[in-house]
């Protein structure tokens, strides 16, 4: 299986984008010792469009490692997708909106690092009609669904990353990896 990794680790007030890095590394090492063939984009450094949207169309799963910032993605990832999101090569208009996706890809996934506590998601007045990270994530959620990619696997979120205690996460996100994309024989 292909698998496109895109990260938009960034920096932020006291966020350094040094823990997506750290995710996109695993990710990145896991896939490719068990069966993988893994390509990168880093939205953060210079890339060129035409060569990001040749990993798109090759990937059959894209894995996006994206920080929340206000709510949604970092704005290189933003930028990203607006270039290289191409009418007639990644999608098209239809009849029927969001079915002209030209991705072969048929799964994606979000990793997605916060200050907010997994307890502050349907209890805190700013996120209290949302109980689950992905409603945080809609613009994402809904953009690869646009591009026909239709099969969201779990989300991973590790919250409180600045404030709180990060140990927990290296074993907690191997493990999501590892009940999501088993190693390929």
């Amino acid at each position: 299986m292909n698998v496109l990794i895109v990260t938009a680790g960034h920096s932020l007030f006291d966020a350094k984008g040094q823990l997506n890095s750290y995710l996109a590394y695993l990710t990145e090492n896991y896939l490719s010792n068990h069966g993988y063939e893994v390509k990168f984009s880093d939205t953060t450094k210079h890339w060129d469009a035409e060569r990001e949207v040749e990993k798109l169309l090759w990937a059959d799963c894209i894995i996006y490692i994206v920080p929340i910032m206000w709510f949604n993605m970092p704005a290189p990832m933003v930028r990203w997708l607006n270039e290289v999101l191409i009418y007639k090569r990644t999608f098209v208009i239809t009849d029927e909106y969001g079915e002209g996706g030209l991705l072969k890809a048929n799964q994606f996934m979000i990793v997605t690092t916060s200050n907010m506590k997994r307890t502050d998601l349907g209890n805190c007045y700013v996120l209290r009609n949302t109980d689950h990270i992905d409603g945080v994530l809609q613009p994402l959620i809904m953009t690869s669904e646009y591009l026909s990619v239709r099969q969201q696997l779990p989300t991973f979120h590790a919250d409180n990353v600045i404030a709180g205690d990060t140990q927990w996460i290296k074993e907690a996100y191997l493990a999501h990896l590892s009940a999501r994309l088993p190693t390929i024989e």
